[in-house]
């Protein structure tokens, strides 16, 4: 009787969580249809994992994520899908200044602060929500997007730095960073900052 209660828990959980990811694979269909695109097995993949990996990644951390998936995709297919995802609107290229590459999938039209302590990239609603949502002075140009680029320290870098008695203060003056692992997504004990 046992095996029988265990055996059947087990086909309920994996029924389960086949129905959520067979629901989850739907709105992603749906998603890339309404946009204008083919719902390609690249496309399929590479959207679902930023939406369940969510902030701001690098091509290089999109690979590691989908071969931990153990999808093996060429370099070369991937900044094609994220080409053709960004051109119909379904992921945004993070625009954070100079360095790599940083994409994101869009909910929502947004800006970004990047912390010039940690590194965090912290997203900043948008007042109008949609883009472009600036327009500048520039006569006879046609404007279709407008990204705006905060730079400072973050909520926690500043907390931290009372805390500590101003010394982050000190340490941003020389160029200097304090002891500790970064990484390049930010703070250095969080997992997502985003």
């Amino acid at each position: 009787m046992l095996f029988w209660t265990v055996s059947s828990e087990v086909r309920r959980t994996t029924r389960r969580i086949g129905d959520e990811m067979d629901h989850r694979q739907s709105l992603l269909v749906e998603r890339l249809r309404r946009a204008g695109l083919r719902a390609t097995r690249p496309r399929l993949i590479i959207l679902d994992v930023l939406e369940q990996s969510s902030g701001h990644r690098s091509i290089d951390e999109l690979l590691g994520l989908l071969r931990a998936r153990g999808v093996r995709l060429p370099r070369a297919t991937v900044y094609n899908v994220i080409r053709s995802l960004v051109a119909n609107g379904l992921v945004m290229v993070a625009d954070t200044g100079p360095g790599r590459m940083l994409v994101e999938p869009v909910h929502s039209w947004h800006h970004h602060f990047v912390c010039r302590e940690c590194g965090a990239v912290l997203d900043v609603p948008c007042v109008v929500g949609a883009k472009p949502c600036l327009q500048p002075d520039l006569a006879g140009a046609e404007v279709d997007e407008a990204q705006v680029i905060w730079r400072g320290r973050c909520p926690r870098c500043v907390e931290k730095s009372r805390l500590e008695g101003g010394q982050h203060d000190r340490w941003a003056e020389r160029g200097a960073r304090p002891s500790g692992d970064r990484t390049d997504r930010g703070h250095p004990d969080s997992s997502d900052q985003t």
